[in-house]
């Protein structure tokens, strides 16, 4: 067994980053050809056909991702209040997924009020939202990435993906557990992604982000430093030894 060693918070930031990293990479390709397929005047379903194989290449470059696709700002394809070019893999098969966009239903699903829409629409270039369960598509314990989709500057909507929360987490526990030093991950409302102590527990949010220096039971805050993803994400480390998880 390799012994833990001890690591800056700026290096576990790092190397933490790789757990979403190579997912948000994919999305800024699949946003690329999202504009690729655009041609003057109002877009159409058959226009944004010709990223659909793009769409299902990139779901499939990852077993942790179980959605990913195309969410159209209100009115923009073919003149449809809502739309959404979203694949699902499954057990090894793929499926379109398809949901109640009418708002006069008991049951509609409007994304505009959500914030992996909300945040890329309102200019963030990246946003992480979750860990939720998805009672409207896979069913599973997810965490929903996005980047925004923009043409000359005007948004037209984002492209996200859906990633099994309990991949990322392990993803992340990967390299906490590296760390000599007790170390939690939390997302940009303070809720515990993932930590290398029982000290936090996932799920539970945090008053606050600690100030450097401040005391923890045990010991102090030696950083607290937001993951280079920018999605707001951040790591504190502390100074009291690792023992556990």
């Amino acid at each position: 067994m390799t012994a833990a060693i001890p690591a800056t918070g700026d290096d576990l930031a790092r190397d933490t980053s790789a757990a979403l990293e190579p997912v948000f990479a994919r999305l800024e390709l699949l946003a690329e050809r999202i504009r690729a397929t655009h041609r003057p005047g109002a877009w159409s379903e058959s226009d944004l056909m010709e990223a659909q194989s793009s769409i299902l290449e990139q779901l499939t470059a990852d077993p942790m991702q179980v959605g990913i696709g195309f969410v159209s700002a209100p009115g923009l394809v073919d003149g449809l209040d809502r739309y959404m070019l979203w694949w699902q893999q499954h057990d090894g098969r793929t499926s379109r997924l398809r949901l109640n966009f009418d708002r006069t239903s008991i049951d509609v699903y409007d994304y505009v009020e959500m914030e992996w829409f909300e945040f890329p629409a309102g200019g963030r270039t990246r946003a992480t939202y979750g860990p939720y369960v998805d009672y409207s598509g896979s069913e599973l314990y997810i965490v929903t990435v996005s980047v925004p989709v923009t043409i000359d500057g005007e948004f037209v909507g984002i492209v996200g993906a859906d990633v099994l929360f309990e991949e990322v987490e392990r993803r992340i526990l990967a390299v906490l557990r590296h760390s000599a030093r007790e170390a939690v991950v939390v997302t940009a409302d303070r809720r515990v992604v993932a930590a290398n102590s029982g000290r936090w527990v996932q799920g539970s949010r945090l008053p606050a982000i600690p100030a450097d220096g401040s005391a923890v039971e045990g010991g102090t805050v030696l950083s607290s430093a937001e993951l280079p993803l920018g999605n707001g994400w951040v790591l504190i480390l502390t100074d009291v030894p690792r023992n556990g998880i």
